[in-house]
């Protein structure tokens, strides 16, 4: 029983330090661009890598509680670790960087950098030193029955919102493959055409016209195709793009940042 409730006091740490990173997130974003933000990947009020971070900075410093330095060191080491691991595991499944510090100096391969892990290592020590201690009392004051009706409740509602917003971020990949497939095949076709024409004569026979009839007529459809592709894309990203107005793509960087801009400028109007 004291096993369970050591496990369900760990979980409820979770969630309460996804909804405070939320929080700190969407209020420093909206404040910097002006308007209201839900940051995040999940459209509830979460932000997981926080609720991660906290429980890996927590666990990753138990023995060093002591220390100010070694907090900041321990925490720092593996709250950037945790960073990097979810960057990559993102990226690979998704073909998209959620976030990217490719701007910053000495980071590595854009998931982490210098800036942000000094900021995990003042985190962790504001985490262990001044938040957690009102946090670990309020966890430890509730009523256990109350909470694990709170945490089974809130579990079922994340869950669900995962499984919705990793299937919208699964869909806008798809699309973002389909939209670069056409734009290649309508780019090849559009040069390939035009140096079809400079082949032949001005006097083409009638074979070479319904060749380049066909050949009109199918770039004229995939223009269409490609403007319809590019609809639906920015439908299933406006969130994404909104949450991550810095998210890159090695994969289909071009296609992605043209939705970025439409997505963007439509915010702006």
């Amino acid at each position: 029983m004291e096993s369970y409730l050591i496990i369900e006091k760990w979980v409820a740490y979770f969630f309460i330090y996804c909804f405070i990173g939320w929080c700190f997130e969407s209020t420093y974003v909206s404040i910097k661009s002006r308007r209201l933000v839900n940051r995040g990947f999940l459209r509830g009020p979460f932000l997981p890598i926080y609720g991660f971070g906290a429980i890996t900075i927590l666990l990753a410093t138990l023995l060093v509680t002591w220390s100010v330095p070694l907090i900041f060191i321990c925490g720092m080491i593996a709250a950037t670790l945790l960073e990097y691991v979810t960057g990559a595991i993102m990226e690979s499944v998704f073909s998209m960087k959620y976030w990217d510090y490719s701007n910053q100096r000495f980071n590595i391969k854009g998931y982490i950098c210098l800036s942000s892990s000094i900021a995990w290592g003042v985190f962790s020590v504001l985490l262990v030193k001044v938040v957690h201690v009102p946090v670990a009392g309020f966890v430890g004051n509730m009523n256990k029955t109350l909470l694990g009706v709170i945490l089974l409740v809130v579990a079922a509602v994340t869950a669900v919102d995962f499984v919705f917003s990793f299937k919208n971020a699964l869909d806008f990949r798809k699309i973002l493959v389909y939209q670069a497939a056409v734009k290649k095949e309508l780019a090849e076709l559009s040069e390939r055409i035009s140096e079809t024409r400079e082949a032949f004569s001005e006097m083409a026979n009638e074979k070479q016209r319904e060749y380049f009839a066909r050949q009109e007529e199918r770039i004229s459809a995939l223009k269409l195709e490609l403007d319809a592709v590019r609809f639906k894309a920015e439908k299933f990203s406006k969130s994404i793009i909104r949450s991550f107005p810095n998210s890159s793509s090695d994969r289909f960087g071009e296609a992605l940042e043209d939705i970025k801009k439409k997505v963007l400028s439509r915010k702006n109007s």
